[in-house]
């Protein structure tokens, strides 16, 4: 079974493209805070190409993203997640399922996270995992518990809810939801393609 990172092309400045084998993010603020993406960056960004242009599903694979950590890029994230999905052909209704999960991970890095997060996808046979890892020193100062339930506090519950596995992982300077999606049944090839 062999893996490969799968890039993402991105129009924009060097410094706003961070699909990447892992790459720190870089900073183009004068006080060392990340960029914040274009307004269309999200709508921009190109799917990858499966190594020897399969249109067969793709049985293994991995993506590795590189973001700031903060609210701004996470529809930047899901798009991502979306474009690497389709090209690998994963299920259409699972890959709903793992975009909300990912939206809901990278949310939750950007609002109560560290600096930078990290999205990783990896696809065996059978199982895609999901990992989305926030690090470095507090970006923000973090939000009093209970503070407006009502429209907060549900991400992990959904993720939860969606995933077959969800485990968190915690350390001073940062934190790890890794989750485990099962596809119901592999995307089929359209006749004549």
């Amino acid at each position: 079974m062999s893996t490969s990172i799968l890039p993402v092309t991105v129009a924009g400045p060097p410094e706003q493209k961070h699909w990447s084998t892992g790459a720190r993010p870089a900073t183009s603020h004068p006080a060392g805070r990340p960029a914040s993406p274009p307004a269309d960056l999200g709508e921009q960004a190109q799917p990858p190409s499966v190594p020897g242009g399969s249109r067969r599903a793709a049985s293994s694979g991995r993506a590795v993203l590189a973001l700031p950590a903060e609210i701004s890029w996470v529809p930047v994230v899901r798009h991502c997640v979306r474009a690497v999905l389709a090209q690998w052909r994963f299920p259409a209704d699972d890959r709903e399922s793992a975009e909300l999960i990912v939206t809901e991970l990278a949310a939750n890095a950007a609002q109560h996270g560290r600096r930078e997060m990290t999205v990783r996808l990896t696809l065996h046979p059978g199982v895609l995992r999901i990992s989305v890892t926030d690090s470095g020193a507090t970006a923000r100062p973090p939000r009093p518990r209970g503070t407006n339930l009502g429209e907060h506090g549900r991400g992990l519950s959904i993720v939860g809810f969606l995933a077959h596995e969800v485990r968190v992982h915690q350390w001073p300077l940062g934190r790890r939801v890794d989750v485990v999606l099962r596809p119901s049944a592999p995307e089929p090839v359209p006749v004549g393609v």
